[in-house]
């Protein structure tokens, strides 16, 4: 009885152990990413166009309601690693094919060949302190994204 409980405990250790150890991999950004640590303006027909590539999607609303702009910690980090985040309203970026998954803006979507592999959830707590500390996005952020073309 002990053994088959004891065996039970095992496995469950080792399946909740082994998913928890997962390490997330890191992308590098398309090269001209890299570069001086600007906002890119774009629009939904320019998205269209990038599905090979992997960049940093801002998308935002005309007004903010944070205590802190939420685009002003997104830019310490830019310009802290030299890295262009495309920028994109909300009226353009409901006619992308993100606006499906991500609904609620402002968002920080990082995007691998076309496709999302993590985003700041706006309707999120857990998310909150991302928006409005640099310290917290920049860690957010590094555990996806590698902070030069040599990392």
């Amino acid at each position: 009885m002990y053994k088959k409980i004891l065996i039970c405990l095992l496995i469950i250790i080792a399946i909740t152990g082994c998913s928890y150890n997962k390490k997330v991999s890191k992308i590098t950004l398309d090269n001209k990413y890299y570069n001086e640590g600007k906002y890119i303006e774009v629009k939904s027909s320019d998205i269209k166009g990038l599905n090979d590539n992997n960049y940093i999607l801002y998308a935002h609303n005309t007004f903010c309601a944070f205590k802190v702009p939420c685009d002003t910690i997104f830019k310490k980090y830019m310009t802290k690693y030299k890295i262009d985040f495309l920028s994109i309203n909300i009226d353009e970026y409901k006619k992308t094919k993100f606006y499906k998954s991500v609904k609620y803006v402002p968002t920080v979507i990082i995007v691998e060949k076309g496709e999302i592999k993590a985003y700041l959830d706006a309707e999120s707590d857990d998310d909150l302190n991302r928006y409005q500390d640099s310290k917290e996005f920049e860690k957010w952020i590094n555990k996806y994204v590698s902070k030069n073309v040599n990392t």
